[in-house]
């Protein structure tokens, strides 16, 4: 089974909403703010607010990612995956 956990972190207008990030246990998977521009943030004191979800598996879980070299398999163990760096 999966679940997942929302976090709150500062943005600004530099911030690239559409510029995801990659957790290297799960290579297949690509994560992204909740919103796709500043103006759709939390404004709170001045400071901009997005959000983001991570992915939490809470067993080992095994995925087949199909590639231009053929299909490779992983496993990946249980934990949270996806927090930004």
């Amino acid at each position: 089974m999966e679940s997942y956990t929302e976090y709150r972190v500062a943005v600004d207008e530099n911030t690239d909403f559409f510029e995801g990030w990659t957790d290297s246990s799960v290579p297949h998977m690509v994560f992204l703010y909740d919103q796709e521009s500043l103006e759709e943030c939390e404004l709170e004191n001045g400071v901009y607010y997005a959000t983001y979800k991570t992915v939490t598996f809470d067993q080992s879980r095994t995925f087949e990612i199909a590639g231009s070299s053929g299909v490779t398999t992983i496993t990946v163990a249980a934990g949270e995956y996806g927090v930004k760096p």
